[in-house]
């Protein structure tokens, strides 16, 4: 992946940025972006779809793929969801509510989407579980009494983690566990 260019570092990142995008060849230009020889890409879904289909982390039956489409899907609602909760003026009310209400209806239905098997769409990883995996975690440091009651979550989580590259790069000092998300939202940021 190709990364904004030393100037901006010594920079306000939002005015670098402006510059230097207009002088970039994307369609649309934004971060994330991908760039592999004739490829050129932004919008962070679009970048994981071009590389799972790369590696060989998609679905590849039409049950499979009806699966991958629809918990894609699935995990961009929850995602939009969840963070205009922490984006809300009234998030510590809100937050008792939804951790109450809404965080257990979207873990039930995660729970049984994912039912026995190992992973989203049957016994092959693919780039939704790679999704699942971030949503379900940050869920987990969230409200953790709470994704503890969903059994076969927490061992999907546990496979994740031990898959060895996985587990290689979590070993590594450079891996980082907080923040997990930007300065703007309520929760993710500031311990």
């Amino acid at each position: 992946m190709k990364h904004i260019g030393p100037y901006c570092r010594n920079m306000a990142f939002k005015g670098c940025w402006l510059k230097e995008k207009v002088t970039i060849d994307l369609n649309f230009p934004n971060v994330p972006y991908y760039m592999d020889g004739s490829i050129k890409l932004t919008q962070s879904i679009a970048i994981m779809r071009y590389l799972a289909r790369k590696h060989g982390l998609v679905a590849t039956d039409e049950i499979e793929i009806i699966r991958q489409d629809l918990l894609e899907q699935q995990l961009t609602d929850i995602r939009l969801e969840f963070f205009g909760l922490l984006r809300s003026e009234d998030y510590n009310t809100e937050r008792v509510e939804y951790i109450a209400k809404t965080l257990p209806q979207r873990l039930d239905s995660l729970s049984r989407f994912l039912g026995t098997r190992q992973w989203f769409t049957g016994n092959h990883i693919n780039y939704v579980d790679f999704m699942a995996y971030e949503f379900i975690d940050w869920f987990r440091v969230f409200s953790p009494e709470t994704v503890d009651k969903y059994q076969n979550l927490i061992q999907m989580l546990t496979r994740f983690e031990s898959l060895p590259t996985i587990k290689t790069y979590m070993e590594l000092p450079e891996f980082i566990t907080w923040p997990l998300l930007p300065p703007q939202f309520q929760w993710g940021f500031k311990k």
